[in-house]
């Protein structure tokens, strides 16, 4: 046991662990923006490109308040300029960080360098985190709400052992800025109470509850500002034919993988599908007395005065149970995620790493052989990493593993939640011009899940491409149908009435479209050019002025402006 929190012997470890990491990671530098929500909230996100940091704090971007992390990559885009390789650069040094945070953490809370070395290199190289550093959009939310939960926690240690007080507001601030990263912080009070229970301080004491309450009252605005959108969210999860009772099984389900794959993980997917109607594969039934386990588990326990693992199981299910009950409401399209896992995974590393090192000092095994033992499992999940991170490079071989996992299930039925992999896929290879390889994902898509609008959408998109303005309509018309208020859906069906000639009523879809999504650009610049082509100059450029408010540096539309004005003279 160690009281020096950096001793150089930690220090050399700690700078191997790094450069474990960054190698392990260092396939996805090479790695594109990905046709699964980075266009959302990073590359057509105007106020986060734009650096408009008063629109990323008064407003919600795709149904999320994440102010904080939007800020954060909005700097680095400020910097950098908006290249993936850079700002998945800053992804994976993001999350050495919380690597080393780790590391800080469990010394301070158990004061054993050995074991908070081997969780801090565990949760650096674990295959589990690729997900949550290759993906931008996860890393954003993700890596930021853990940077600073950490910080909470560290700041709330050092100040349960004896600081300044100043750590406790060091810690509050912490958290309210973790809040604004991701809502996942919410159950930080939880944590803060567990940290109580470990130290043997009476938790529940009135001087304990009163000093929570700043971080519960914060905790409260979080979960009001995450139920305000949580019935606007996308997705189809909504509308998946599942009994509440298959939705609690796959919630176990999800729950033991997650335990599972922390150990070996294998089977890996970028999106883990439900299965068809009647197929649920038989292991799922058995995954529920895992819960009862657990909780059991949690009870003995506590009983018996294991504190340590006590710690570990809670702190691991805590982080972990919003996921698991958003999963019984169906709010997701997925019925698991590795990046659910990204902070929880140390309450199950401290778990294990306990059990195995109290185990062999039981049998006085040699210390050098179980480090090394240890170290050899690093290097096993550093290599997997590596390989796994490949999987990440673009949309398109993003999608094939989702895909690729789904035809390995086996499954004979139709699996609706495979729609978006495909219509995703099938996006990224029409923007390559493989327009026969995107129909036939598009097709796949409808054939999967015939209610999925942008399945429809897409090919409407394709067909408008391939001069097929009648297909196209037809598309689009079905897209509008199952979501009304698709503001791309009308656009692209007045693109295509247009082409046909029909511009009256190419006109009133523009104007739909522009009245669900004002600053839609492509509305905006559909309807100038269809307004224009009408002879009605002075509404184009009234379009073309709203344009280039928004968008100011486009060379095409400032060109445009200058022909139409050359018009009006």
């Amino acid at each position: 046991m160690s009281t020096t929190l950096f001793s150089k012997t930690n220090l050399v470890i700690l700078v191997a662990i790094a450069v474990a990491g960054f190698i392990a990671y260092s396939p996805i530098l090479q790695g594109e923006f990905l046709n699964y929500d980075d266009e959302l909230y990073i590359t057509q996100n105007q106020p986060l490109t734009g650096f408009d940091l008063p629109s990323l704090f008064s407003g919600y971007i795709g149904n999320q308040y994440s102010p904080v992390a939007m800020s954060i990559m909005a700097f680095e885009i400020k910097m950098f300029g908006l290249q993936p390789g850079a700002l998945k650069f800053f992804s994976i040094i993001l999350h050495l960080l919380n690597g080393f945070l780790v590391f800080v953490f469990i010394k301070k809370l158990i004061r054993r360098d050995d074991i908070a070395v081997i969780i801090s290199a565990l949760f650096t190289v674990h295959t589990l985190q690729v997900e949550s550093v290759a993906w931008l959009t996860a890393s954003m939310k993700i890596g930021t709400y853990s940077l600073f939960s950490l910080a909470s926690l560290i700041s709330y240690l050092t100040y349960r052992q004896g600081s300044h007080r100043s750590q406790y507001y060091l810690s509050l601030v912490y958290f309210l800025l973790a809040g604004f990263c991701k809502e996942q912080a919410v159950v930080l009070p939880l944590l803060l109470m567990l940290i109580d229970y470990f130290q043997q301080r009476n938790w529940l004491s009135r001087e304990a509850l009163i000093e929570k309450i700043p971080f519960f009252i914060i905790a409260l605005g979080i979960g009001m500002a995450t139920m305000r959108v949580a019935g606007d969210m996308r997705g189809t999860g909504n509308a998946l034919p599942y009994s509440i009772l298959e939705r609690l099984l796959f919630a176990c389900m999800a729950f033991a993988n997650y335990a599972w794959k922390e150990v070996l993980p294998v089977h890996l997917s970028t999106y883990y599908i439900y299965p068809p109607q009647g197929e649920t594969p038989g292991y799922f039934y058995a995954t529920p007395l895992f819960v009862v386990v657990v909780l059991w588990l949690l009870y003995y326990t506590w009983r018996k005065g294991l504190r340590l693992y006590f710690f570990g199981i809670a702190f691991f299910v805590i982080n972990i149970v919003l996921t698991l009950f958003s999963q019984i409401f169906s709010v997701r399209d997925v019925i698991m995620a590795d990046r659910y896992v990204y902070l929880s995974s140390i309450g199950f590393f401290l778990c294990l790493v306990q059990l195995i090192i109290s185990k062999a000092e039981g049998l006085q095994w040699n210390k050098k052989y179980l480090y090394a033992g240890f170290g050899i499992y690093a290097l096993l999940l550093t290599g997997l990493t590596w390989q796994r991170s490949k999987v990440w490079h673009d949309t398109v071989t993003m999608f094939s593993d989702a895909i690729d996992y789904r035809n390995a299930r086996g499954y004979s039925g139709p699996t609706p939640t495979i729609a978006l992999p495909y219509s995703n896929r099938g996006l990224a290879k029409k923007r390559a011009g493989d327009l026969e390889g995107a129909m036939s994902d598009y097709n796949a898509a409808i054939q999967a899940n015939p209610g999925y609008p942008t399945g429809f959408l897409n090919r409407g998109n394709l067909y408008f491409l391939q001069n097929k303005p009648d297909l196209a309509i037809k598309d689009q018309n079905r897209a509008i149908e199952l979501d009304p208020n698709n503001y791309l859906a009308y656009a692209n069906r007045g693109a295509a009435l247009a082409s046909a000639g029909q511009y009256e009523p190419a006109i009133a879809d523009f104007n739909k479209s522009l009245s669900l999504q004002p600053n839609f650009l492509d509305g905006l610049s559909n309807r100038a050019l269809t307004y224009y082509t009408m002879g009605n100059n002075q509404a184009a450029l009234k379009d073309v002025e709203q344009y280039l408010r928004i968008n100011p540096n486009d060379a095409n539309m400032q060109s445009f402006r200058q022909e139409i004005q050359a018009k009006l003279q």
